[in-house]
């Protein structure tokens, strides 16, 4: 749900003025100024789904975030059930990122659209409430290590693994965060000559 500035400036004047007269229908006038006035207006129908119904698009942005999400809690509730045995075996298996899996969010810099998304879903919204007052700042891109997480999580949860993650499954999911040479590495031995 997109709107016009002149639309905006309404949303502005109306909310103020519910705010101002303390009007308590469940609506949060502050959460609706704020939506419309960042371009989220798709964060309205995800909190108030009885005044819009099956009208309100959901961007690829926002479906991708919360897709990340999904993945994680599963990953984190998966690592979470382990007992000391298996976390030393995910350990062995998926030793750049098996230590502790946790949801690290997205690059405030280059990736703060994202970021921000993670910030309505799980604080506004309430949504995975595991995420909650965690910063999301990684600090690093992570958007496409995720996008490839996201599609083993996809494939093993298509294989029957959703109701619960194995220590092989979980390892094959964080592996997948590591980014696939691309052949062009430069070769240890020529950066020693160099």
């Amino acid at each position: 749900m997109e709107f016009s500035n002149q639309q905006k400036l309404i949303v502005t004047l109306l909310t103020d003025i519910h705010a101002r007269l303390g009007i308590d229908n469940g609506i949060d006038p502050f959460f609706v100024q704020r939506m419309v006035r960042d371009d989220h207006g798709w964060a309205l129908g995800w909190a108030y789904p009885g005044l819009f119904g099956d009208g309100v698009e959901v961007p690829e942005a926002v479906t991708f975030v919360a897709e990340v999400l999904g993945m994680w809690e599963a990953i984190e509730e998966a690592y979470a059930g382990f007992d000391r045995v298996r976390r030393e075996q995910l350990a062995r298996l998926a030793p750049a990122f098996g230590r502790d899996p946790r949801f690290r969010g997205f690059d405030g810099n280059h990736e703060a659209d994202l970021r921000g998304i993670v910030q309505i879903l799980v604080d506004d919204l309430g949504r995975w409430p595991i995420f909650k007052g965690r910063d999301t700042d990684s600090h690093r891109i992570l958007a496409d290590s995720y996008r490839r997480m996201l599609e083993v999580h996809e494939r093993l949860s298509g294989a029957g693994c959703a109701s619960g993650l194995s220590v092989e499954a979980l390892a094959e999911i964080l592996n997948a965060e590591i980014i696939p040479k691309s052949g062009m590495e430069l070769d240890a031995d020529v950066l020693l000559r160099a």
